[in-house]
């Protein structure tokens, strides 16, 4: 029987599909309603603003028969939008015969029960229901108290978890005013602001303008990740206009946000720290965190929950509600703590040394959770953080603090004009996979992928 997987958090819902090659799609949580039927995910997030009065993004953090702001015979309320989109993505899955859910810990039995009404009249049946973070964490390795973080389209959530020989949920805050959907907006709206100071073009004066910002901040957001300036482009009628935009301003105009955060947590003594990828990959949560003294963080992989629901698929599937007297799915809230290699540095960095006595060519440099090419080249910037030479600026370029070449089978290290301290395990003329690099308090591994 094919078993799809899918993480329902409306920032991006994750699908892992069986049999299915490439990398996993994510499908934000917006809906268009227009007359011959209702457009979910993508589609809908690309016209959300050119069309606002039809677009719709609360329908699963407000999962309920609520009616609609407006309606047509194809949608009536929140629950509407939801299925048109479960529909799509059953599609889009290859249409498997049975799906587990992987739900955000601020899931209520209200939801879960919509959620199940909604399956029951779909052409699939729901295999298990499991709470996404203790799917993450109880692959990661951890122990102790474990504090997971996440961020949604209206709301972060913070799930406290103890992990012992089995990971469990102990508790679930969520925190509406740090919202993914209002930082992106409070970012847009800081770009739109420079645009007009610098050549009096307001992008969010038209429809258009407005789509055109939205569509482009998530590169935006990508590049100031890992550099200190980019450039930003927006075509009007009048012509193309440029801006240049600084990390650290980028940051800035978020910052209430961030220490909003950082305050939440303060409030939750922990062991580890657990960052889902939507909210480590925000620039300045790692560099606020970090200021405010937050230690022992781990940025979970993308699919973090996702390979963990397939590793602990016996442990999910079926689970039934002892109370429930219609046999109705048990949300999953406890799952058997996995040994894993992918979240603790530490670990990894031991196992690999382990499993490569006779070390062989490397491919890849492991950096956190994210594995980097070596054949195309690679820049270190000053804080540690890997840049592919190929999408370096000159600017970027000049800042590097060392470079990694691959020429002919062999890996060589070279400290550039950065003074950063470096130091590495291996050779740095003819680096082998297991070799460490430091450098700014961050280790990065030398791999062989594949």
């Amino acid at each position: 029987m094919s078993t799809a997987i899918i993480e329902l958090n409306d920032s991006g819902i994750l699908c892992h599909a069986p049999g299915r090659a490439g990398g996993t799609p994510t499908s934000p949580g917006y809906a268009l309603l227009q007359n011959h039927g209702v457009l979910t995910g993508e589609q809908a997030l690309q016209q959300a603003w050119l069309q606002p009065q039809q677009s719709f993004n609360q329908y699963w953090y407000q999962l309920s028969l609520s009616p609609l702001s407006i309606s047509n015979h194809h949608a009536r309320h929140h629950a509407d939008l939801a299925y048109a989109q479960l529909q799509q993505l059953y599609a889009d899955a290859g249409q498997p015969q049975q799906v587990i859910f992987a739900m955000p810990s601020n899931t209520t039995a209200e939801h879960l029960g919509i959620l199940l009404g909604l399956v029951k009249a779909s052409p699939f049946n729901a295999a298990g229901l499991v709470d996404a973070a203790v799917a993450a964490a109880s692959q990661s390795g951890l122990k102790g108290k474990l504090l997971h973080a996440d961020i949604q389209l209206h709301t972060t959530v913070l799930s406290t978890l103890n992990s012992a020989e089995q990971v469990q949920r102990q508790t679930a805050s969520q925190y509406p005013d740090i919202p993914l959907k209002g930082i992106h907006d409070t970012w847009a709206q800081f770009i739109a602001d420079r645009f007009i100071r610098e050549y009096r073009y307001d992008p969010l004066h038209t429809a258009v303008g407005e789509q055109q910002l939205h569509d482009r901040l998530p590169g935006w957001i990508n590049q100031l990740n890992t550099q200190p300036e980019i450039e930003a482009k927006l075509s009007a009628p009048q012509g193309d206009f440029h801006l240049r935009i600084q990390r650290s301003e980028f940051i800035a105009a978020n910052q209430r946000r961030w220490q909003r955060l950082i305050d939440a947590l303060a409030s939750t003594p922990y062991d580890s720290l657990l960052l889902s990828h939507r909210l480590a990959n925000l620039p300045g949560v790692l560099d606020s965190l970090a200021a405010a003294g937050h230690d022992n963080i781990v940025t979970l992989a993308a699919d973090a929950t996702l390979t963990a629901c397939l590793a602990q698929g016996e442990a999910i599937a079926g689970a039934v509600d002892s109370n429930s007297s219609d046999s109705q799915l048990r949300f999953i809230t406890a799952l058997p703590a996995l040994s894993s290699l992918g979240a603790k540095p530490e670990a990894a960095l031991t196992a690999l040394k382990e499993s490569t006595t006779a070390q062989g060519t490397a491919s890849h440099l492991l950096w956190g959770h994210r594995a980097y090419a070596l054949g195309q080249g690679l820049l270190l910037l000053g804080d540690g953080t890997p840049v592919m030479t190929a999408d370096a600026t000159e600017d970027l370029t000049k800042q590097a603090a060392a470079e990694i070449t691959l020429n002919e089978g062999t890996i060589n290290l070279k400290q550039k004009g950065n003074t950063a301290t470096i130091t590495c395990g291996g050779d740095w003329d003819k680096l082998r996979s297991g070799d460490a690099i430091h450098i700014a308090g961050q280790t990065l591994t030398l791999i062989e992928v594949g």
